[in-house]
């Protein structure tokens, strides 16, 4: 399993995007845009680019825990489960967020789950470090602009850039 941290705009959804993309292309047409893939088959989940509904009366948190009890209950048979969790549980307030993450992390990690989560809580780097490997993405800036190389680095996430975005947008 691996936590993938990093600043905003960095590129950690694109890169889970990436990942899902390539899974399903190598089950399905035995293709990828990479060198060199291989996985074991498996059956592909996200829980990614969810929105709430007025309609059907579900709130963002709410249609985020029924993405993930989605992927927990799936978890039967022979095939491995590969999924992508983008910004676990950020539909909710920090301390919550932060202790029932580290635990459905930890439910993931160890079974025949790979599991691949985006987060800015770099709290759960820490607490996850026995189970899951840590990823980061970086940010750097160059006379007052934040740039980003996306490439794929060892370790958490050590620098942040919300108000430096916000200072570049004049707030």
């Amino acid at each position: 399993c691996v936590l993938l941290t990093g600043s905003n705009a960095s590129g950690k959804s694109a890169f889970l995007k990436t990942v899902g993309v390539n899974v399903l292309l190598a089950q399905t047409i035995h293709t990828c845009m990479a060198k060199e893939f291989r996985l074991p088959f498996c059956r592909l989940f996200t829980s990614m680019s969810l929105k709430d509904s007025i309609s059907l009366k579900e709130s963002y948190y709410l249609a985020e825990i029924k993405a993930i009890k989605r992927i927990l209950d799936a978890e039967v048979g022979e095939d491995m489960i590969v999924c992508m969790v983008d910004e676990v549980l950020r539909g909710t307030n920090t301390i919550e967020r932060i202790a029932a993450s580290t635990q459905i992390l930890k439910g993931m990690s160890g079974k025949k789950i790979m599991c691949l989560a985006a987060t800015h809580d770099v709290e759960l780097t820490k607490t996850l470090e026995n189970e899951y490997e840590n990823y980061h993405f970086e940010e750097s800036m160059v006379k007052g602009d934040v740039q980003f190389s996306y490439k794929l680095k060892l370790g958490r996430a050590n620098s942040s850039n919300a108000i430096d975005l916000l200072a570049n947008l004049g707030y």
